[in-house]
């Protein structure tokens, strides 16, 4: 069995996976300005390369309601490490904002 798990991860834990993590990022008071943030996680989608992750984060923030704040993170994965290479989000004055990370 070890040798299975051993193969299963060389094949398939070294390849670059892309992905779109979207957050609800509202705070619960938009009056008070030390209200705590409500974090919600939808869940992640699956993208072939990279360019389709900022394309799905960029239409998923642009298509969502402007009271939600939505953030959506363009990210890679390898074996168990993530790291993010954009991201764009609503702003509380509902705003469209964009960031590219290295």
């Amino acid at each position: 069995m070890l040798a299975f798990e051993t193969r299963y991860a060389v094949s398939r834990g070294h390849q670059l996976q892309y992905f779109v993590r979207t957050t609800d990022v509202r705070k619960e008071s938009r009056h008070g300005g030390s209200a705590p943030l409500i974090k919600r996680e939808y869940p992640e989608l699956a993208c072939y390369n990279l360019d389709q992750a900022i394309d799905q984060a960029k239409r998923s923030v642009l298509e969502s309601d402007k009271n939600i704040m939505l953030q959506a993170d363009a990210c890679a994965r390898n074996l168990n490490q993530v790291r993010t290479k954009y991201r764009c989000w609503i702003d509380e004055r509902g705003a469209f904002n964009e960031l590219a990370l290295a």
